[in-house]
Order: structure tokens, then sequence, then C-alpha cells
């Protein structure tokens, strides 16, 4: 097994000669002089469980069938498509994306999305992130170092009170090239930063540009993402389009996925009928899931003829 432990060089514990001679190719891979490494995916601890090269996450069936729509419910409103400020009832577009995504039969382990690569010392207090060359926004253009900076200053800044948080051991952030960016960070005890940095909503400088940020929005903005908002009515539903030349679909962490070339939210806003609203919706097809709590049994009866 392969460690990088803090302050100390990068080692190989091994229990026998075979698994030394077997693990060494993909630890020189790995491990950087120093302690330094560079790698496509990190752990919280540990070793992240699908290698360098791996061709698609074990949960996903590559062979599953494309096309058709979802149609998911919950309840609630929404008056905005800005979730990034503490502003309004916003919904989500499915087009922002991460530096970093979660596999999910691990307990934290994140591997390259928009950056191909990361970089960071055994005590863990720097990370720096390069970015997939073929990275694009929706309009063609490339992400950059740049856009990554100016979604850390300005969700600091503008955005909700949990990235002034979450982001408060973040020390400074740097540009080492066009698609490279350095994060520093005060406190190297915290292993989570460089996790939670690549976690981080990557945002499109140029499109903010001629746009208030603080301000809530129905105008869907500009996302990199494999769906975006194709129509919608407020406070009732959002209906997603598939990106056809979406730059990602061929990455091994998204590959499988997403299934569906339409997705549709409906929101049930009226919480006194919510739950018969949900169960007429499920009833006649128009939801086959529904996301949140509802209170069913008070209508479970009186409904049991429409349900039949």
């Amino acid at each position: 097994m392969a460690a990088c432990i803090s302050r100390f060089a990068c080692v190989i514990t091994v229990t026998t000669a075979a698994v030394f001679w077997a693990s060494a190719p993909a630890i020189a891979a790995e491990c950087g002089v120093g302690g330094v490494r560079s790698a496509h995916a990190i752990a919280m601890h540990g070793e992240p469980k699908y290698a360098q090269g791996f061709t698609h996450f074990d949960y996903v069936n590559p062979d599953a069938p494309r096309g058709g729509t979802l149609r998911r419910g919950a309840r609630g409103t929404f008056d905005s498509f800005n979730s990034w400020i503490p502003k309004g009832n916003a919904v989500s577009t499915g087009s922002i994306e991460s530096l970093l995504v979660a596999s999910e039969d691990e307990p934290l382990s994140l591997y390259g999305l928009v950056a191909e690569r990361i970089e960071w010392p055994a005590d863990r207090s720097w990370a720096v992130f390069t970015l997939r060359d073929t990275a694009r926004w929706h309009d063609g253009v490339p992400i950059s170092a740049d856009d990554v900076i100016w979604s850390f200053e300005t969700l600091t800044t503008k955005g909700s009170p949990q990235y002034r948080f979450v982001y408060r051991g973040v020390e400074a952030v740097e540009e080492l090239g066009e698609r490279k960016v350095k994060f520093t960070f005060a406190d190297s005890s915290n292993r989570e930063l460089p996790l939670l940095v690549g976690q981080m909503p990557i945002l499109p400088k140029h499109y903010w540009a001629s746009r208030d940020f603080d301000k809530t929005t129905l105008e869907p903005p500009l996302g990199s993402g494999p769906y975006r908002v194709k129509r919608f009515e407020a406070g009732r539903f959002v209906e997603l389009e598939r990106v056809a030349d979406y730059w990602g679909r061929d990455l091994p962490r998204l590959f499988g996925r997403p299934l569906a070339d339409e997705l549709r939210w409906g929101r049930i806003a009226t919480v006194g009928v919510a739950a018969a609203a949900a169960l007429l919706a499920l009833a006649y097809g128009d939801l086959v899931a529904l996301l949140g709590t509802f209170a069913f049994g008070t209508f479970a009866a009186a409904l049991a003829p429409a349900l039949a």
C-alpha cells in the first residue's frame, strides 16, 4: 500500500515483496519528489479506490440505455437561478461544475472533473489544480484559471455566508498559468481543505462581468455541465436538456451517466395540499420520483380510487 505521510517523504509500506513489485509502477507515477504528489484524484485518508486510467465507477452500468425524460418533484417553489447568494428561493440549472467530483462508493475521494490533475505536499499546506484543455463553457469559451480565482473571490465576498466559513482557511489564491491555479492554506492541519476547494462551484467570469452577481435572476446563468435549461415556469417547473456537445461526455468519472435526454423538476408549492398533489402526479405519470418529505397519510385513503 502506498501513502504520503505528513511531514515525511513519500514512503512505501509493504507486507510482501510481491506486493511491492506489483505496486511500484503506480506509486512511482503518482508520488513526486520531496513528498509532493501529482495525481488524478485525492482522498481524505489513504488512497482513492480508482487508479489512474480507470474506465468508469463500479456502480455505473456502462451499457445502460440513454434517452427519454426523467420527471421528479419537490415541495416548494423558486424565483431565481442564482443559488450562490442568500437571496431568493433558487433552483439549480444542472450546469455548474467543480474542479473535482466525488465517487459514491467511497467515504471521501475526489476525482478530476474540470481539473485533470491535482498536486499537493505531504503536509497539505497548498494544492495546485491543472485544468483540462478541453473544458468549455456552453458558449465555447475555455474554462480558465482566471475563472477559478474569480469564483473563489466572488463567492467569499458576495456569496452565501457558508462560502466564507468553509474557505476561511484559504490564505492565498494565485494563477500559475492559463490552466493552473494554486491555493495556499493558512492551516495545513486541515486535511480536508484541498477537497473542499475542489468542490467549489466554478463560475464564468466573462458572463457575470455584465451582470449583478448579488441579485436574484430568472435568466439561467451560463454553465459548463451536461445539462442546461430548456424552458421553465417560475415557481412551477424547470426542464433541462442534455448538451449534445458537452465537453466532458467521455470522461471516466462521468461514463454511464447522465442517461436521460431531458430532466423535468416539478415544484409543488402549496404546502397544505402538497401530499395530494404529489400523489396525483405520481398516479398519472407526471412524476416518477419525489424529493423531500411529504405527509401522505392524511390523503392516501381519499386518493385511493385515483391511484387504483
